[in-house]
């Protein structure tokens, strides 16, 4: 297999650690000041301290090289969490979430909502439903703002078509369907994004919405396997219920949730591979996340980290005292035909570049922290986050 290791990277093994970590404090630094909120983005972050002191604990070169914010990853969820208050609101009450009072006005192309009716439920299932309405909303309004906390610019709600697929609004049984199908994907789209974030503060919370679609989820998915509803799955990392499927909880080999990159969540939402709009968003989405990956999600088998696609041996890497250390990276993505990994972000500098499995040694510059981005580069795909197919953050003990 033919693979080029990139010689950019060689100036991380010779700039001393001295070196990196003033270059890190200035650029926080020029960030906090061109802040329209210098001291929201401060207290946010939890770094106002860390400034003046001179010792940033953040996840330093992620900060530094990638080409998106947690802003950008706030805004992308938000997206989902509109489509979904939409969903549970008009089934439960017949309203559109602007008809409660919900505010959907921000940046980017704002569009209407169309489909959906009110659907007749009675005893324990309309008390969830209900419920979960009002979780999603709460859910919206949090990111929001959170997303006005950091400085940023919550994205309007844009153009959802909730007839996408058909069914959803005609009876009990089609309203669970599309529940499920929300809600299992929320779970997944929450586990892929989390290792993005930078600010520990923002990855909490994300976890615990996280936690709270997989309540939904469970719910759901009971529901589902109570009411013997047939259902079929959507890709190759969907777990489907009983009666349908085996599984009451959709988890790995290793009994974690499955994973979907921005991109494979849009390949469901949109309903097409690199595509801008449709299915549930016709207009398409707002906010940098916006385009669909090439392919649908599979199965995260366990075996590695970052859904199967790309890891590190090993993982956390000893320290050595004459430098920073080693180790080595393995990839497999069986779906691409051409990868590239780069450092700190997809645009970053060049590790390596070869066919879809190999592995290849860093150089002595790994530090704590560092991520690395398994790119799907296969008939000169971009180097964007829908075409990410894995990452793993590098560790030093």
């Amino acid at each position: 297999m033919h693979r080029k290791n990139v010689v950019n990277l060689q100036r991380l093994a010779e700039n001393s650690a001295s070196d990196i970590e003033f270059e890190h404090r200035s650029a926080i630094q020029k960030m906090v000041d061109a802040s329209p909120s210098r001291r929201k983005l401060l207290r946010t972050l939890g770094i106002a301290s860390a400034v003046v002191g001179g010792a940033i604990a953040i996840d330093k070169p992620a900060q530094a090289q990638s080409g998106y914010t947690d802003v950008d990853i706030l805004n992308f969820a938000l997206n989902l969490e509109y489509l979904e208050a939409e969903f549970y609101t008009i089934a439960t009450t017949g309203k559109t979430i602007s008809q409660v009072n919900l505010t959907v006005s921000g940046s980017g192309v704002a569009g209407a909502t169309q489909g959906g009716a009110l659907v007749p439920m009675t005893g324990a299932l309309r008390n969830i439903a209900l419920e979960i309405a009002s979780d999603e909303r709460t859910h919206v309004t949090l990111l929001q703002s959170t997303i006005l906390s950091l400085g940023g610019s919550a994205i309007a709600k844009p153009a959802i078509n909730l007839n996408a697929l058909g069914f959803g609004f005609g009876s009990t049984n089609d309203f669970l369907t599309l529940a499920r199908i929300f809600e299992d994907i929320g779970v997944t789209a929450y586990g892929g994004a989390a290792p993005l974030i930078t600010s520990k503060t923002v990855l909490g919370y994300a976890a615990r919405i996280l936690a709270t679609e997989a309540y939904h989820a469970s719910n759901i998915r009971l529901q589902i396997a109570q009411n013997n509803i047939a259902t079929s799955a959507l890709d190759g990392a969907d777990h489907i219920p009983p009666p349908s499927g085996k599984e009451y909880f959709p988890l790995d080999a290793n009994a974690i949730t499955e994973v979907r990159t921005p991109g494979q969540v849009l390949y469901l939402a949109f309903g097409s591979a690199n595509a801008s709009s449709g299915g549930f968003f016709p207009g398409g989405v707002n906010g940098l996340f916006n385009t669909s990956s090439a392919t649908a999600a599979t199965s995260d088998t366990g075996t590695t980290t970052d859904d199967d696609a790309i890891s590190a041996s090993p993982n956390p890497v000893p320290h050595t005292a004459t430098g920073y250390p080693m180790t080595t990276i393995t990839w497999n993505a069986p779906a691409a035909s051409a990868i590239e990994i780069h450092v700190g972000s997809p645009t970053g500098a060049l590790f390596v570049s070869g066919g879809n499995a190999g592995s290849a040694p860093t150089g002595p510059w790994v530090m704590q922290g560092l991520t690395l981005y398994l790119q799907d580069v296969s008939g000169g795909k971009a180097l964007t986050a829908a075409n990410t197919l894995g990452t793993v953050v590098l560790q030093v003990s």
